[in-house]
Order: structure tokens, then C-alpha cells, then sequence
């Protein structure tokens, strides 16, 4: 009898603690082929890729409002380079999380389409998207994504193409952490001061719409409303010079010691903004973290197309 009673209070404890199946918030990815709803082989490192999810409440006539919806994302191993120890051990490797976007909603129904840049390193990134309702009550989905890129091991400098986008929309990708290799869009970025302190140049459309580059020391990241940044208490001091150098001598900076000899040439210019950007044109560069590297202009904007195409090579981390 003793046990017949425990195992009724036992009972009555753990659906006190369950949630009801048809309460509370959830959230679902859109599953179609233009967007990733689940684990994906990236094939292609630094690629753009987007997401739609759908959230609401099982109770959409008298449940609670949705309140929030964070996006964050862990990278194992860390994002940015570094030079790999030998013998090298991925479960104790450096990781590193980014808050993607943490916005307060008050809302039944959501739909949000989030596009990103996936790493330029090999490893894993895992997304993981959340809702909370006005109760308390909370809902997640994730998907993991893996980059493979053969060089990351072997190679002394991380080279990767990044393509910045026309800052035409706040979902564009046109703001670059030099060291990773990470473009994010400006939903990410006018609010989060953790994500400007990763950002290192940005691609604005300047007089007639030409493509020029701009560093967090500029003063068009605060005072052009095309960003609407809100706020940037930490901007880095990002280092960019403009180099005579060819395509050839970019091709030829093949070791950490050619890529800092060509930064600290005395014929560089150093500067905040470019001008209108060139092809093949070579600019070096050093980021806050002390990271120094060359990137080379390998594509301009097209009437189809408008984006800029970077080459960079940037030593690693030790």
C-alpha cells in the first residue's frame, strides 16, 4: 500500500512537471531545398546559406504572446585559425559561441528568414535557433554544419574568398572579421557589441554606387543611416594599407614572413576607407588581435551581381 501511495505521488509529481503537449510555444525550419532545415556537408568554405523558421503558440487563440527569439552559434573548433598542435586532439581544441541575434518580439506568429556566411575553417558550427513565450515557456531547434578544407592542418597562413554583399538590405552580408574569415549581416551587428568587436572592414556603396572598403575607424560606421548601427562602444582599430603590389606579388605571399614583410613595406598608404575598388588590386592589412595579411580584389559588382569578391590570406593564431 506504503509503495502503491509513492508511486501515485511520484506520478502526480512528474505531470506536474511535464508540460502539456498542446501548451507553450513551437518552432519548426521551413523545409525546402533553397533553405537548410537540417545536418549539411558545406562543400564550399565561407559559402552563404539561409534559413526560414516558423514559430507560435499550440494555444494561438489564448496562449501567451511569443517574447523572444535568440539565434547563436558554436564553432569547434574555433572560428579563427590558429596553428594546430602535433599531435592535435579536436575534443580538446579552442571553441568559441557567437549571439547571432537575441530580439524581443510580441507576437502570436513568427516568420523569419536568416541568411549567414558558414566558416572558412574545417570543423563543426552548430546553429541553434529559440522562442520563448510571455509565460516563460521555451522551444528550440539546431542543425550542425561541417566545413572540410584539406589545408587548415598543413598550410602556415588561412586563405579564404569572402563575398561581401551591397549593404542594400539588413539581412546582407556585407560586415567581415578578417581573421576568420566571417561575413555577418547587419541585423547581427547594429546591436551586439560582441559581434562589432569582430568586424573589421565593411563593403559600403560610396559615390555612383562604387565599392569601397571602410574600417571600424571611419566615421561612415557611425554616421551613414544606410547602417543603422545604434551603437559601437568598442570599434577595433583594424590597419589597412593600400600596396603596390600586382596579383602576382599576392600569389607570391606564400608564408607568414612574406605577408608581414609586404604589410610593413614603406611605400604602403595607410588609410580608413579605399577608393573605388580595382581589380587585382592588393591591400595589407593588421587586425586588433594582431593577426596581419594581404587580401587581393578578385571580383567587382556585376548588374546581376552585386557583390565583392576578396582573396585573403592572413597568418594564424599561435
Amino acid at each position: 500500500m506504503r509503495l502503491s501511495l509513492f508511486l501515485l505521488s511520484l506520478l502526480s509529481l512528474l505531470a506536474a512537471c511535464t508540460p502539456d503537449p498542446g501548451s507553450g510555444p513551437r518552432i519548426d525550419f521551413v523545409g525546402t531545398s533553397r533553405f537548410v532545415s537540417n545536418n549539411r556537408l558545406v562543400t564550399a568554405p565561407g559559402d552563404t546559406l539561409s534559413t526560414r523558421i516558423f514559430a507560435d503558440n499550440r494555444d494561438s487563440a489564448n496562449g501567451p504572446l511569443l517574447q523572444r527569439l535568440v539565434i547563436t552559434v558554436k564553432y569547434e573548433p574555433q572560428s579563427s585559425p590558429f596553428i594546430y598542435p602535433s599531435p592535435y586532439d579536436p575534443d580538446n581544441a579552442p571553441k568559441d559561441s557567437v549571439v547571432y541575434l537575441d530580439s524581443l518580439l510580441t507576437v502570436r506568429k513568427l516568420a523569419y528568414q536568416f541568411t549567414f556566411g558558414t566558416r572558412t575553417t574545417s570543423g563543426r558550427e552548430i546553429w541553434r535557433f529559440e522562442v520563448t513565450d510571455a509565460d516563460g515557456n521555451k522551444a528550440s531547434r539546431r542543425f550542425e554544419l561541417t566545413t572540410r578544407k584539406t589545408d587548415s592542418l598543413t598550410v602556415p597562413y588561412h586563405e579564404y574568398i569572402a563575398r561581401l554583399q551591397a549593404p542594400t538590405t539588413q539581412r546582407t552580408l556585407s560586415f567581415l572579421d578578417l581573421d576568420a574569415g566571417l561575413l555577418f549581416p547587419n541585423t547581427a551587428v547594429r546591436t551586439n557589441p560582441i559581434i562589432q568587436q569582430r568586424i573589421d572592414v565593411l563593403y559600403f556603396p560610396s559615390f555612383g554606387n562604387a565599392p569601397i572598403l571602410v574600417t571600424p575607424s571611419d566615421p561612415l560606421f557611425t554616421t551613414n543611416p544606410i547602417l543603422g548601427i545604434r551603437a559601437w562602444p568598442t570599434r577595433n582599430l583594424t590597419v589597412l594599407k593600400q600596396t603596390p603590389l600586382l596579383a602576382t606579388g599576392f600569389a607570391g605571399a606564400i608564408n607568414p614572413q612574406a605577408i608581414t614583410t609586404a604589410f610593413a613595406n614603406p611605400q604602403n598608404t595607410t588609410i580608413t576607407r579605399t577608393g573605388a575598388l580595382a581589380l587585382n588590386q592588393v591591400y595589407a592589412f593588421q587586425t586588433t588581435g594582431g593577426q596581419t595579411g594581404l587580401l587581393l580584389v578578385e571580383k567587382l559588382p556585376t548588374s546581376d551581381r552585386p557583390t565583392v569578391d576578396l582573396r585573403v590570406r592572413v597568418t594564424k593564431q599561435p
